[in-house]
This record gives structure tokens, sequence and C-alpha cells, in this order.
């Protein structure tokens, strides 16, 4: 523990020596996107990834828009029923207590054979990140639905590494000189998908852990690529899943976090927990004290990674509406208040979805900007004033 403090301290100090670098070299551009938004008032930004982390407090998905499969360009956005995204929404989104909010975008289905991002598409994605920004929140944007491209088997090992590597080089070089408002999201969910072993497997399966392997390396190829960037490149917040995004997988003796040089990466997990609470439609209802034990996994995060100085966001969480409003308040405190008290931050998921039963996480009216459920919002808000 002594040596691994001791590294901590000299990667800060490397990370305050990059930071200068950045500062003086602001006369030649780095920064600009940032000394634009000043105006707009700034948000702090950590030198370490816990507190950093914990900074973003609770967060908000724009979910079931940019990252919509079926069909390509401008058309996507709308495809899943969302009403195209606008800066009223998203300033709207800040005024309801939000902290940040998470971007998820599919790349795969814009680009061309060499992976070319199409330009049209990059455009309208850093669009909707400077409403973001200009909002005043912070922004993480990630690689949403193209997990067949990122496929975690020792077979597709190297194809995966030059699909992250050429899509995270042309995000990189877009936003270079946003500050590290921006965070960017190596992947999201990657797991062995059409396959039986797609969400769960056992604890010692010989696939499971090698998809966790190759998840690990690649990550690192993403680390590795985003710091072979420009300006902010080098010192901006990098967000890094095991398989599924899960707090198991993560927790999993075959997932470690990548190196970095300027140690400025954090874990991201996904966490709709308890399941039969927050996600299975034929599960429970009730939320009661005595459920509360079912969140231990947010312990078990901060013991392997918190403590070790490895900023955790939970990236995705949420419960659905199954006609029991009271108990999702009850649940939405309790999960909040101990994600809270390990310094995490908690992204709630939202595809606007307000009917009873599966896959429904609205909050936000996004057409009328109200929110649907306003006592369940002030129960998690609650807990990271």
């Amino acid at each position: 523990k002594t040596e691994t403090g001791r590294m901590h301290r000299m990667k800060r100090f490397l990370t305050t020596l990059l930071l200068a670098a950045c500062m003086l070299s602001s006369l030649t551009g780095c920064g600009s996107k940032a000394n634009e938004r000043e105006g707009n008032g700034t948000l702090p930004i950590a030198d370490n990834s816990v507190d950093f982390a914990y900074s973003l407090k609770l967060g908000w998905n724009l979910g079931n828009t940019l990252e919509s499969t079926g069909t390509r360009l401008l058309n996507a956005e709308t495809a899943w029923g969302q009403p195209k995204t606008t800066k009223e929404m998203i300033d709207y989104v800040k005024e309801a207590g939000f902290t940040g909010i998470r971007i998820p975008v599919t790349w795969s289905s814009h680009m061309n054979d060499d992976y070319t991002i199409d330009e049209m598409w990059m455009d309208r994605v850093q669009e909707v990140v400077d409403y973001g920004l200009d909002a005043g929140l912070y922004v993480i944007l990630n690689s949403h639905h193209d997990c067949e491209k990122y496929f975690p088997s020792e077979e597709n090992l190297e194809n995966g590494k030059a699909y992250l590597a050429a899509v995270w080089t042309q995000i990189s070089e877009r936003f270079k000189d946003y500050d590290e408002r921006l965070i960017f999201e190596s992947m999201n969910e990657p797991r062995l998908i059409n396959t039986a072993k797609e969400w769960w497997f056992t604890e010692n399966d010989p696939d499971g852990l090698e998809s966790i392997r190759c998840i690990v390396e690649m990550n690192q190829t993403f680390v590795d690529t985003v710091r072979s960037g420009e300006h902010y490149n080098k010192t901006r917040y990098l967000m890094v899943p095991s398989n599924a995004a899960s707090a198991q997988n993560a927790l999993s003796d075959a997932f470690s976090m990548p190196e970095d040089e300027a140690d400025r990466v954090i874990l991201s997990v996904h966490a709709y927990s308890p399941y039969d609470f927050a996600m299975n439609a034929n599960g429970y209802t009730e939320w009661t004290e005595e459920r509360a034990p079912e969140l231990s996994f947010l312990d078990d995060l901060y013991e392997k990674f918190v403590k070790n100085g490895y900023g955790v966001v939970i990236g995705e969480m949420g419960a659905i509406n199954k006609d029991n409003y009271e108990d999702r308040i009850a649940w939405a405190k309790d999960y909040t208040e101990k994600a809270s008290a390990n310094k995490m931050s908690c992204f709630l998921w939202d595809n606007n979805g307000t009917k009873i039963g599966s896959e429904n996480f609205a909050m936000i009216d996004r057409r009328n900007q109200k929110i649907y459920y306003p006592e369940m919002l002030q129960a998690m808000l609650a807990n990271y004033q």
C-alpha cells in the first residue's frame, strides 16, 4: 500500500506538469473551447480520479437518442421515438438539478469500411456535446452499440483494438481543445453478445474470464490512443468498464484498470440493482430497510477501487416503473445515499419510457420539459448537496 501511494503521488506530480504544459500551450489553441465558455461559469476539475468522479454527483443519460440503431446519420437521432435534442432541452437538465450528462453514441452505423466517421454525424455529436458544456454540465461521451466491433474474445481482440484506436483517434482529434469537463468512456457494456454468456457467467468460466482479460487490453488501447492525442487529451479523465460494465465483473481478479501516465482513469459501472427490484418486471415491488444490504456491491467497489485511488462512476442506474412510486423513492434515497457515502456519482438512465413494465426509465419529459417523478429526483439530489 505504501508503494501504491508513492506511485499515485508521483503520477499526480506528473499530471500537474502536464496541466502546466497545456496552459502554456493555450496561445496556440489548447483550451480555446473552454475559454469561449468561461462566461457561462466553470465547473471544478479535481486533480485526482476519486475526487473528480465524485464531483460529477448526479447525472442524466440522453438515452435512446444518438445511440439508436437501424438507420443512418441524422435520422438515427429520432429513430427510437425521441424528439430531436435541443439546447433548451439540455438547459432544462441543468435546471432540474443534474450536474452532468452522459451522451451515448453509436459510431459504427455512421462510418465507412475503413472506420472513418461521417463528418455530418461527428458534427451533430459535437453540437449536442456543446449543448451540455454550454449549460454548465460535465459531459460523458461514449461508444455505445458498437459491441460487435469490440466483441471481447481472443479471436477478435486485434480487430477490437484496431476499431477502438480508429474511433477514439478521430474523436480525440475533434475534441482536443475541450477541457476536462468532457470525459471519454471507452465502451458501453462490452460483452459476449448473442451467446448464452452475454449477461452472466460463473465466476471461473473460461470464456467469461477471457472476455474480461480482452476488455482489459482494449481499455489500455483506448487510454493509449487518447493520450497520444493533443492538448486536453493528455489530461482529460477517461472511463473504462469490465465485461457488461457489471460490478461483479469489475470485482473479478481478472479485471484491472489500465496504466495511465496522467493517472486519470475512472471505473465505469452499470448497476440497475437489485435486479429483481430495479429492472425485472416480474420481480418484487416493495423496498424496505431490510433490502438495503442488497446494495453492498457499492462497498465492495469502494474497497477495490476508490481506496486505491480510482474513481467510480455508476454510469447507468435506475428502477423501472412498476406502479410502486413510494418504493422507488425509498430505493432512490438508499441507493444514492450509499453511493455518495462511497464517493461515487450516479447517472440516471432515461429512455423517456413511462409505461408500467420492463425498460421504462423516464425522468424528464423532453417534449414538455418537466419532471415525471419529482419526489424521486429530489430524494437522489438530496444526497449530492
